[in-house]
C-alpha cells in the first residue's frame, strides 16, 4: 500500500491533468469529434483548470512526505514549486494552465523513469535490465537513442495536426523530415512553410534542438536542470561522449553547454526578430521567425520557414551576419567556446588556448578563407555577376560559412559552375569541428592528416602540431575514420545512382556528400528522390550524424583481453 500511495499523486496527475491537456489541445487545434458538445467540453476544460493545481499540490505534498528533508526536496522538486506558484496565482486561468500542467506532467514522468532506475539499481544483483543483457556500448547508446527520437518525431509528424491542410504526410516523407531534423541536416522532400502546420514546425524545431545537442546531452541536462542525479552508466557514457576525465568536469561541461545554448540562441533570436521587423514582418511573426532561424542555424541545421532558404535575404547583412555568426559558433565545438568565453571574461591570452581549440580555430578560419575566395574569384561574373561588389563579397563569405554542414544558400546553388559544386562538397565533407553541432568528418581529422603527411614527407617519425607530439593511436583514429567516411560516401553514390537513374551524376554526388555531411544544401533533387531513394538518404543522414562519433567510440572501445599478447613486426612494401 506505500508503493501505491505513493504513485497514487502521480496517477492522479497523469489522468486529470493529462485529460485536461488533451481536451485543451483538441479544441485549439479544432479537431473535436462532431459528436462531443462543444459546450460541454468547454466546462470540463474550464473546471479542469481549477483542479489542476489542486493535484500539483497533492503532489508537491506528497514529495515533501518522501522527501529526506528540506534540502533534499528543494534539490529534487524544485521544479514543481517552480510551476505550481504561478499556477496559484493565476488560479482558473485556462491557457496559463494548460502550458504549466504540460510542462509538469513532462517532469513527472522523468521522475518516474529515474524512480524506476533506482529500483532497477537496486534489483541489479538479482536481475540485469535490458541494456546490460545486451552489454550495449555508449555508442550503441547514442545509436538507439537517436533511432528512438527519429520514430518518435516521425510519429508527431504524422498526426494530422503537423499538416498545414489536415492531411497526414506519408510515413516517408514524415521519416525522411524527422531524420533531417534529428540529424540536424537541413535536407526536405516537404516545404516546410507551405506543408507544415505551427506544430509541426514546432516538432521539427524541437528534434532539431535535441539532434543538435544530442540525446544524452539533453538527457543530462533536464536531469541537473529537475535537480536528479545521473545514473552512473549515463555518467560514462558522456565522459566518453565530451572527452571529460572527471565527474567535476562533466557536470561543468554539461552546465557550460546548457549557458552557452541559452545565451547564443537567445542573442540570435533577438537580433534576428529585429533584422525581421525591418524587413517589414509583424512582431509576432518576427520573433517566431527569428528565434526559429537562430535555433537553426546554431544547431547548424539549415531548415528555414521560407521556400527559397534565405535567397531573399541576399542582400541583407543584418541576417545573414547574424545567421553566419551562429553557424560558426555551433560548429566550433563547446569545448572551444569555453575557452573563447575565458578569453573575453577573464583576459586569457590566445596563446594560452589549448591544442584543440588552437588546430579547430586556425583550421575554421584557413578553410572559411579559402571558400570564400573560391566562390568569390569562381562565381564574380557568373552567379554573383548581377551584384554589387560588397554584396558579393558578402554572399561569398555567407555560403563559405553554411558548407560548416549549415545548409542555408542565398544564391540558387544551380546557378554555379560545376567545378565550383565540385569544391563545396570537399568543404562539406569535412563540416565541422568535434562536440559541436556540426557533421562531417571534422576540421581536427583533417588537420591530423595534413600533419601526418607532412611528418611522412620529412621523413619524421612522429607527427607534431604546434609544438605537441599527437599519439600514434589519434593518428591511426583519424586516418580509420577518413577511409571509413569515403568508403561509406562511395558506396551510397553507387546505389543512389542506381535507384535514381534518372538524376544525373552531380546531383547525386552532391545530395549523398551533402545527407552524409549533414549540411542539408541541394541541387534541388531531394523532394524528387523514389520512396527507397528518401529511406537510403535518411539512412545516410543519420550516419552522417552519428557515424564519427560512433566510430571513434567504437574504435576506443575494443576487447582488452586482445592485448594480452604482442606478435612480432611484419613487414609490407606500401608505395
Amino acid at each position: 500500500m506505500g508503493k501505491i500511495s505513493q504513485k497514487l499523486p502521480f496517477l492522479l496527475e497523469f489522468i486529470f491533468n493529462g485529460l485536461f491537456i488533451f481536451l485543451y489541445s483538441l479544441r485549439s487545434i479544432k479537431k473535436l469529434p462532431e459528436n462531443w458538445s462543444p459546450e460541454f467540453i468547454d466546462s470540463v476544460i474550464q473546471n479542469c483548470a481549477y483542479i489542476v493545481p489542486v493535484i500539483l499540490l497533492i503532489n508537491v505534498v506528497n514529495n515533501f512526505k518522501n522527501s529526506k528533508g528540506l534540502e533534499d526536496f528543494l534539490r529534487r522538486y524544485i521544479f514543481s514549486m517552480v510551476v505550481f506558484v504561478p499556477l496559484l496565482i493565476t488560479w482558473g486561468d485556462v491557457e496559463f494552465a494548460f502550458w504549466l500542467a504540460s510542462a509538469h506532467l513532462l517532469s513527472s514522468i522523468l521522475a518516474l523513469y529515474d524512480d524506476v532506475n533506482d529500483v532497477k539499481v537496486q534489483r541489479g544483483r538479482q536481475e540485469q535490465n535490458l541494456f546490460q543483457g545486451l552489454r550495449l556500448r555508449p555508442a550503441q547508446m547514442v545509436l538507439f537513442s537517436f533511432i528512438g527520437v527519429i520514430f518518435l518525431g516521425t510519429f508527431l509528424l504524422m498526426l494530422p495536426v503537423s499538416s498545414a491542410d489536415g492531411n497526414s504526410i506519408s510515413f516517408v516523407d514524415g521519416l525522411f523530415m524527422a531524420t533531417s531534423a534529428t540529424c540536424v541536416t537541413g535536407l526536405s522532400t516537404l516545404s516546410v512553410q507551405d506543408n507544415l502546420s505551427v506544430f509541426g514546425q514546432v516538432v521539427l524545431l524541437v528534434l532539431i534542438q535535441i539532434g543538435g545537442l544530442s540525446i544524452m546531452t539533453l538527457y543530462s541536462s533536464m536531469a541537473i536542470l529537475l535537480g536528479r542525479s545521473m545514473r552512473m552508466k549515463d555518467r560514462i557514457i558522456m565522459q566518453d561522449l565530451l572527452d571529460v576525465s572527471s565527474l567535476e568536469e562533466l557536470f561543468a561541461m554539461i552546465i557550460n553547454i546548457i549557458k552557452y545554448t541559452f545565451l547564443i540562441e537567445l542573442w540570435g533570436g533577438i537580433v534576428l526578430t529585429i533584422a525581421f521587423t525591418f524587413e517589414g514582418f509583424e512582431f509576432g511573426k518576427a520573433i517566431y521567425y527569428g528565434f526559429f532561424h537562430s535555433i537553426s542555424a546554431f544547431c547548424n541545421a539549415g531548415f528555414s520557414l521560407f521556400n527559397n532558404s534565405l535567397e531573399s535575404y541576399a542582400a541583407s547583412p543584418l541576417i545573414n551576419g547574424t545567421i553566419a555568426i551562429l553557424i560558426i559558433l555551433g560548429g566550433l565545438g563547446f569545448i572551444v567556446l569555453k575557452e573563447l568565453a575565458e578569453v573575453i571574461t577573464k583576459g586569457k591570452k590566445l596563446v594560452r588556448l589549448g591544442l584543440h581549440s588552437k588546430i579547430v580555430l586556425v583550421t575554421t578560419i584557413v578553410l572559411t578563407v579559402a571558400g570564400t575566395l573560391f566562390i568569390f574569384f569562381g562565381e564574380f561574373l557568373n552567379s554573383l555577376d548581377s551584384y554589387t561588389l560588397w554584396e558579393k563579397m558578402q554572399i561569398s563569405f555567407f555560403q563559405s560559412v553554411t558548407l560548416r554542414t549549415a545548409g542555408f544558400n542565398t544564391i540558387p546553388l544551380t546557378n554555379l559552375h560545376k567545378y565550383t559544386i565540385y569544391m563545396m562538397t570537399l568543404f562539406m565533407f569535412i563540416g565541422g569541428s568535434p562536440g559541436s553541432t556540426a557533421g562531417g568528418v571534422k576540421t581536427t581529422t583533417l588537420a591530423i592528416l595534413f600533419y601526418s603527411i607532412k611528418s611522412t614527407l620529412k621523413g619524421d617519425k612522429k607527427v607534431t602540431v604546434l609544438d605537441r607530439k599527437i599519439p600514434a593511436p589519434v593518428v591511426v583514429r583519424a586516418t580509420a575514420l577518413m577511409f571509413i567516411s569515403i568508403l561509406i560516401t562511395s558506396s551510397f553514390i553507387l546505389i543512389l545512382m542506381k535507384l535514381e537513374p534518372e538524376q544525373s551524376f552531380l546531383p547525386i554526388f552532391f545530395e549523398v556528400i551533402s545527407a552524409s555531411g549533414t549540411v542539408g544544401l541541394t541541387l534541388g533533387i531531394t523532394p524528387y528522390l523514389s520512396m527507397v531513394g528518401k529511406i537510403a538518404v535518411s539512412l545516410l543522414m543519420l550516419i552522417g550524424r552519428i557515424g564519427p562519433l560512433t566510430l571513434i567510440l567504437a574504435i576506443g572501445q575494443r576487447n582488452r583481453d586482445k592485448g594480452k599478447f604482442d606478435y612480432p613486426d611484419g613487414r609490407i612494401m606500401i608505395g
